[in-house]
């Protein structure tokens, strides 16, 4: 039996929609609310980044009683998909507009970053502690992955096949040709970043990976 767990994107409502979507999934559906959504604390000091979902389901997978694992990561989660996967811990990868981008040279990373922190400094909700069960605005901050370089690395190393899912919303600009860097990859396109949609193509491609 696989089970699958769902690791939303930063700034999104949670991980509830995604398991609503997975409710047809043979095995178990894991998908936590990561820090600062949904009413989830936010992490330490308020600083989120693209390592949270990874800590999250470290933790989770620690204590809930699980089989082999399909990953999904949407957004900034695919980041954490790639880790988990690379580390062991998944026998495949789902990327909903997960592949990271726009690239960034080093300086124009910085800037970003420094324009990251401007907008949090400014931002006064951002200063405040959220209010009970409401979501973190910084989360909608963050800056994601930005390393073209860096990418294709995680790509040719990946050991696990790999479901590329791309929507209008997704950052990355050559999306044909980082799927080529995996050994094994399927790309498919949706008009939108609809769970129900992407779990119909996650459990036919999974039927066949």
């Amino acid at each position: 039996m696989t089970d699958v767990l769902i690791l939303h994107d930063l700034g999104a409502p949670g991980g509830g929609e995604w398991a609503a979507a997975f409710a047809g999934w043979p095995g178990r559906v894991l998908a936590p609310d990561l820090p600062g959504h949904n009413g989830t604390p936010p992490p330490l000091g308020g600083h989120h980044g693209t390592g949270d979902a990874v800590y999250v389901a470290l933790d989770l997978l620690r204590t809930e009683p699980h089989d082999e694992l399909v990953v999904v990561g949407v957004g900034h989660g695919g980041a954490a998909a790639q880790i988990l996967a690379l580390g062991g811990r998944a026998v495949g990868i789902v990327l909903v507009d997960g592949l990271g981008g726009p690239w960034l040279e080093p300086a124009d990373l910085d800037a970003r970053e420094r324009e990251m922190r401007r907008r949090i400094l400014t931002t006064p909700a951002a200063m405040s502690t959220p209010a009970p069960g409401a979501d973190d605005p910084r989360a909608t901050m963050v800056v994601g992955a930005a390393d073209r370089e860096f990418a294709v690395r995680q790509a040719e190393a990946m050991p696990v096949p790999v479901l590329v899912i791309e929507t209008p919303s997704s950052p990355t600009p050559d999306t044909d040709d980082l799927v080529g860097h995996f050994d094994r990859a399927t790309l498919e396109h949706l008009d939108g970043r609809d769970p129900v949609h992407a779990a119909m193509l996650v459990e036919a491609w999974w039927a066949h990976p």
